[in-house]
């Protein structure tokens, strides 16, 4: 089943990640490798805490754990990209597309025209 979620990640005009009930990478697109900085290999080792900026990680269980009881989620967040970085997005996640498969599809946030 991860191939296939894998592949259709890549379908994505936007940075997807896939997550198990832990938070855990288990499928993300090229996207998301750009976005991040990590390889596709690092981000598969890693879970939405690791790219929560340390300051924020205290609330990041609190919001995964909400996520997971109301289904689904979206708002803005602060990533923390692979050279240290922060990256704001605006994020869409939706929990259960398979039994303990979670998506989120990011979209980086443009500083607004002055």
């Amino acid at each position: 089943m991860m191939a296939t979620l894998q592949e259709s990640l890549e379908a994505f005009p936007v940075s997807a990640l896939a997550a198990d009930n832990t938070g855990r990478y288990v499928a993300v697109n090229s996207l998301a490798t750009t976005l991040t900085g990590y390889t596709r290999g690092e981000l598969l080792r890693m879970s939405v805490k690791d790219l929560t900026p340390a300051m924020r990680q205290d609330a990041s269980g609190e919001l995964w754990q909400r996520f997971i009881q109301a289904g689904a989620q979206s708002g803005d967040y602060v990533l923390e990209r692979r050279d240290g970085s922060p990256v704001n997005v605006h994020y869409a996640a939706y929990a259960s597309v398979a039994p303990g498969v979670h998506v989120s599809v990011l979209t980086p946030m443009t500083p607004a025209a002055t």
